[in-house]
C-alpha cells in the first residue's frame, strides 16, 4: 500500500494516528481511525512476518499456523484489544451493537467526568449503569493501552533501533 509495506511501517501509521488522536481527544474522526488501524496492525504482522516466523510464534506459544490463534493470544494479552476491535468493525459494518455506546462529552453534566481539557470535549465508552463505576472508559485511555501493547510486542518480538516512538509515551 503506497510506501506502507511492512508491518513495523504499517505500526508507525498507529503511532502518527494516536499522536493525531492525542492532539485532538474530542475527534471522533481521529479516535476511529486510531482503532480501526490498531485493529488491523495485527493482520500487518501476521501477514508480513508472523505466519513466516516459526520460531516467532513458539516464543509466542502459537501452536500452529493460524491467524486466529494470534487473535486469541493478543485477547490474552491485551484485554482491550476487543473492544478496539468492536470499534472498528463498527465502522466497517455500520455496527451499532457492540455492548457499549460510544459518548461525545461537551459539558459539565455529561459523561463520568464533566468536560475535557481546555473546555473541549472529550469520547468515552458508555458500559450502561449497571457497570456501576466502571461505567465510563475514556476513548483515551482505551486507545492509549492498545498502542503501548503494540509499541511493547514490537520491542520485544521484533525490535528495532528505528521503532517509531509516540511523542505522547514518556517511558
Amino acid at each position: 500500500m503506497f510506501n506502507i509495506l511492512t508491518a513495523r511501517d504499517f505500526y508507525s501509521v498507529l503511532v502518527e494516528d494516536f499522536d493525531d488522536f492525542v492532539a485532538a481527544p474530542h475527534s471522533a474522526r481521529r479516535a476511529m481511525h486510531c482503532a480501526t488501524t490498531a485493529y488491523h496492525l495485527h493482520e500487518w504482522v501476521w501477514g508480513d512476518w508472523l505466519s513466516k516466523n516459526k520460531t516467532a510464534r513458539d516464543a509466542l506459544g502459537i501452536s500452529a499456523r493460524d491467524r486466529d490463534l494470534f487473535l486469541q493470544w493478543i485477547d490474552r494479552y491485551c484485554v482491550w484489544f476487543r473492544i478496539v476491535q468492536d470499534l472498528a468493525n463498527g465502522t466497517k459494518h455500520f455496527a451499532r451493537d457492540a455492548g457499549f455506546e460510544t459518548v461525545f462529552v461537551g459539558g459539565f453534566g455529561e459523561g463520568g467526568f464533566g468536560v475535557g481539557p481546555y473546555g473541549k470535549g472529550y469520547l468515552v465508552i458508555d458500559w450502561g449503569q449497571e457497570a456501576g463505576d466502571q461505567r465510563w472508559l475514556p476513548a483515551a485511555h482505551l486507545l492509549e493501552v492498545v498502542v503501548r501493547f503494540w509499541r511493547d510486542f514490537f520491542q520485544r518480538y521484533l525490535p528495532s533501533a528505528d521503532l517509531p516512538v509516540s511523542r505522547h509515551h514518556v517511558d
